[in-house]
C-alpha cells in the first residue's frame, strides 16, 4: 500500500506538470500598433500595423500543415453621449498563413486583394500578414459630414477555420491567444 504522503506528493507533481507542460513555449500575442486613415478618390482608405507574435504551438501547428486564419475588422462609428456608438461604415479582411512542407515556403493570402505571396522565411511571412495596405473600408460621402468620428479595429484568430480539435485548445490556451483589444483613434484629422 502507498503512503497518503507519497500519494499526496505524487497528485501534486502531476498537477505540477501537467499545468506547467502548456506554458514552456512562446506565448502568442496581437496587437494593433499603428493605424492610419486617409481620403483618396472620395473613398476613405486605412493602412494599420499589427504586431503577431505566434506561440510555439502555433508554429508546430502550421509546420503541419494547418492553416491559421486571421481576420482584421474595422469600423468607423459615431460617438454619442448616452448610448452606444453609432456604426456607420465597417468591414473585415481575412488573411490565412500556411506552410507547404513540400516546397518548404509560406504563404500569406489575403481573401479581400484577392493576392498570395510566397516567403522562405516564416518571419518575412509573419511581417507581411503585420502590415495591411490601401485597404478601402467604404466611400466617404456619407462620412463627411459628421462632426466627430471614431475608428476601431482590431485582429483575431477565425478559430472556426481550425481543425476540430485544435478548436478548444485555441479558445482557452496563451499559446492560441491572438486575438487583440480594439486600438481606437479619432478621424478628425482624416478631413479634407
Amino acid at each position: 500500500m502507498i503512503p497518503a504522503r507519497v500519494s499526496r506528493l505524487g497528485w501534486l507533481l502531476l498537477v505540477l506538470v501537467v499545468g506547467l507542460g502548456g506554458s514552456t513555449g512562446l506565448h502568442a500575442d496581437a496587437r494593433v500598433i499603428n493605424v492610419h486613415a486617409e481620403v483618396r478618390e472620395e473613398a476613405l482608405f486605412l493602412d494599420a500595423d499589427l504586431e503577431l507574435s505566434l506561440g510555439s504551438e502555433v508554429i508546430d501547428a502550421l509546420r503541419n500543415s494547418i492553416a491559421l486564419t486571421l481576420v482584421v475588422e474595422a469600423e468607423i462609428a459615431q460617438p454619442r453621449e448616452w448610448l452606444w456608438d453609432r456604426p456607420l461604415l465597417s468591414d473585415r479582411r481575412r488573411l490565412r498563413l500556411e506552410y507547404h512542407a513540400l516546397s518548404r515556403t509560406w504563404m500569406v493570402t489575403d481573401f479581400h486583394a484577392r493576392e498570395t505571396h510566397t516567403f522562405s522565411q516564416l518571419s518575412d511571412a509573419v511581417e507581411s500578414l503585420s502590415r495591411v495596405r490601401a485597404w478601402r473600408l467604404g466611400g466617404w460621402a456619407p462620412l463627411a459630414d459628421k462632426p466627430r468620428l471614431l475608428g476601431k479595429l482590431r485582429v483575431r484568430l477565425d478559430v472556426n477555420k481550425l481543425p476540430l480539435p485544435l478548436r478548444v485548445p485555441a479558445l482557452f490556451d496563451d499559446n492560441w491567444d491572438l486575438d487583440s483589444d480594439w486600438f481606437l483613434w479619432g478621424l478628425s484629422e482624416v478631413r479634407r
